[in-house]
């Protein structure tokens, strides 16, 4: 009796060659099932870096808008609590398309020591801020450096210092994993500005801003 050959040398190379098709898309399909979460998470990704970058570079604008507009005083000094709350809350603006709830501004004059200017740190001469946040208290702020630029004696500008909290679009669920109960994280940006306008206190040679209900540099 002869040897019967395999069902698959029996089959016409036609036959054979649609069942190694079939079986080549059944593999494609395993690997592309295997490779989409992994390209999903790329897309992902990339699309919530660039928001949160975004995001970044609107809270950073946002503290150069409140220490250029601060700097530029008033036509009074110290500066109106109107105008003062006008500029914190008009600066938000630029925060759009994100939200400004729970964004927390502080804005403080700064002075420079008249003897140690490169190695003192400034004094807060005076402070206000929002309603969610808590004004610096006139004296050296030791937690504050100078920046470059400043390192004059007798020097005046404006600190703004804002906190702007982030929600990620796509990634909540990982915030939580990671511990963060508001599903969020927190912008916190400086901004160190030059006194555009006020006057000179006290003999000083640099102009200085006021904030309301201050006093300027001792």
């Amino acid at each position: 009796m002869a040897a019967r050959l395999p069902l698959r040398a029996r089959l016409p190379l036609r036959a054979r060659l649609r069942r190694f098709r079939r079986d080549a898309g059944g593999v494609s399909a395993i690997e592309f099932a295997l490779v989409l979460p992994v390209l999903l998470t790329i897309l992902f990704g990339a699309t919530e870096f660039g928001r949160a970058l975004d995001a970044w570079r609107k809270a950073t604008q946002l503290a150069r808008t409140v220490a250029d507009l601060t700097s530029q005083g008033d036509t009074q000094s110290p500066i109106a609590t109107a105008t003062m709350n006008d500029i914190l809350a008009s600066s938000t603006l630029v925060l759009r398309p994100f939200s400004s709830a729970g964004v927390a501004i502080i804005v403080s004059a700064m002075g420079v020591d008249l003897t140690n200017p490169g190695t003192s740190p400034p004094r807060v001469c005076s402070s206000v801020a929002t309603t969610n946040a808590t004004a610096r208290q006139p004296k050296v702020a030791t937690d504050l450096t100078i920046p470059p630029g400043f390192q004059l004696p007798g020097m005046r500008y404006i600190l703004a210092e804002v906190t702007v909290p982030y929600t990620p679009l796509l990634g909540s669920a990982l915030m939580k994993f990671v511990g963060n109960a508001n599903n969020q994280f927190t912008f916190r940006v400086a901004a160190p500005w030059p006194v555009r306008a006020g006057q000179t206190y006290n003999g000083n040679a640099y102009n200085e801003i006021v904030l309301p209900s201050g006093a300027s540099c001792p």
